[in-house]
């Protein structure tokens, strides 16, 4: 009896543990997404990433940048999917990401990739430049310059935004 006691509670806390750590699904992600952009009158701006991605994180760290985090989350509801991890850390895969980003990225390769979707789930625009190649995370003038276009069609961001996310994304020793 008493090992039928102790088996409950290891097996109660184990629930919760695992409970705790339960991964989004893609739906589930893009459409809480979906409500709170139409509820807020923005856009959504997805970002496809992996916990080893040093791109990713610079990305992530540029637009949290405290010069301009507030440009984006004043106009995007931001939000990620993992994709791509490693073998060990496939349990950090939100479900459904790795087909949807398959659907998303056509040719294209790497990660990060974004793409930016209206509050209906209509796709505004995505890291691809005009040569079909992922940006990414944009760091040489020319990447930033077609990152913020996309910025400047998709948001209500004015030019003098746009120039300090210039200065905070362009990496002017490349």
């Amino acid at each position: 009896m008493k090992n039928i006691y102790y088996f409950t509670i290891i097996a109660f806390f184990v629930g919760i543990l695992n409970a705790q750590n339960i991964i989004p699904s893609k739906d589930e992600v893009m459409n809480s997404a979906y409500t709170i952009a139409k509820k807020e009158n923005k856009n959504v701006f997805l970002m496809f990433d992996a916990s080893w991605c040093t791109w990713c994180k610079r990305m992530d760290q540029n637009m949290t940048n405290d010069l301009c985090k507030d440009f984006f989350y004043d106009n995007y509801v931001i939000v990620h999917l993992a994709v791509n991890e490693s073998e060990e850390n496939k349990k950090l895969e939100n479900p459904g990401a790795v087909d949807f980003y398959n659907s998303l990225r056509g040719n294209a390769s790497g990660i990060p990739f974004w793409v930016i979707f209206d509050s209906k789930g209509n796709i505004l625009d995505n890291s691809l430049d005009s040569n079909g190649n992922n940006i990414g995370s944009p760091v040489t003038k020319d990447e930033v310059r077609e990152f913020t276009a996309i910025l400047r069609d998709t948001s209500s961001l004015k030019e003098k935004d746009l120039n300090i996310i210039t200065e905070v994304f362009w990496d002017k020793n490349r």
